[in-house]
């Protein structure tokens, strides 16, 4: 619905058809971000990637990635972005595939990645994992790819008793926002308990303007700094049921399933644990 004048002056792809998103990136002396982009298709994709940085502007890399190939960009290899958090969208005229890598440290001993969001039109994200005691950090990445700033909306669920903490953040529009939810309190007092809890997260966009949100959970270990992290984009709507591929237990892994009810009911719940010898054990 645009003119080609339109895209040029706003720095789009006028053939931009399949966009993908990425909230979270970073470079710097500690951290590298990779992304890796397949091209599947019999015909040749124009890909044009936005990385809108978290003050406002944004850098673009245009390239051409040939017929049932793959691209890989090193995000700090590119000028204005060796040092910066960011956000990434990938505008292309075939269908492609995107990947995230983030590792950290110059030994690189740590790494987590997520598959581009092709989600468009979300306002409201759900996250079950969260913790911010025994050494975990844990961080909410949010991108506003719109030229309209966001007003969001973050509702902290808590174990029970404790109540539900709520606050109101402004994400500028075409950038990425931060929330270190350890740090919270230092700015924000009535925000103290989240210093140290487990924590579920619902977040929402009061004034519609569609938002791609991710959350990263890093713990230190003796010696190392993110010794260990993982990383994973939202979910759009709760649901009342879920499934599970992995799982392990045993002398080396440690098994966990997070649950969040954003609900004002209690919910109750049954889990199916399908072992590999057939076996079902059920728990309420």
């Amino acid at each position: 619905g645009k003119t080609n004048l339109q895209e040029y002056n706003e720095g789009t792809h006028p053939r931009g058809f399949v966009i993908t998103y990425l909230a979270e990136g970073a470079t710097g002396a500690f951290f590298d971000t990779r992304l890796a982009i397949a091209n599947p298709s019999a015909l040749p994709a124009l890909v044009l990637t936005r990385f809108q940085k978290s003050d406002g502007t944004t850098i673009s890399d245009y390239r051409t990635i040939p017929a049932m190939s793959r691209a890989t960009i090193d995000v700090k290899t590119l000028a204005g972005l060796e040092a910066a958090e960011f956000a990434t969208l990938v505008e292309a005229d075939v269908q492609v595939v995107v990947d995230r890598t983030l590792s950290w440290d110059a030994r690189g001993f740590g790494s987590h990645a997520e598959r581009g969001i092709l989600t468009r039109t979300a306002t409201e994200w759900y996250f079950a994992e969260g913790a911010t005691h025994s050494g975990f950090a844990l961080f909410y990445l949010i991108q506003n790819p719109s030229a309209t700033d966001a007003t969001v909306e973050v509702r902290y669920l808590r174990p029970p008793p404790a109540a539900a903490l709520t606050k109101t953040y402004t994400v500028r529009a075409q950038s990425r926002f931060n929330i270190w939810v350890n740090n919270e309190a230092a700015t924000d007092p009535t925000l103290a308990a989240l210093a140290s809890t487990d924590v579920s997260v619902v977040m929402r966009s009061t004034n519609g303007v569609p938002i791609i949100a991710e959350r990263a959970l890093y713990k230190d270990l003796p010696g190392q700094t993110f010794g260990i992290g993982h990383e994973s984009a939202g979910v759009t709507a709760p649901s009342t049921s879920w499934f599970l591929a992995e799982g392990a237990t045993g002398s080396f892994m440690d098994m966990f399933v997070l649950l969040a009810n954003p609900n004002a009911q209690a919910a109750q719940i049954t889990a199916d644990y399908l072992l590999v010898d057939g076996t079902v054990i059920t728990r309420t």
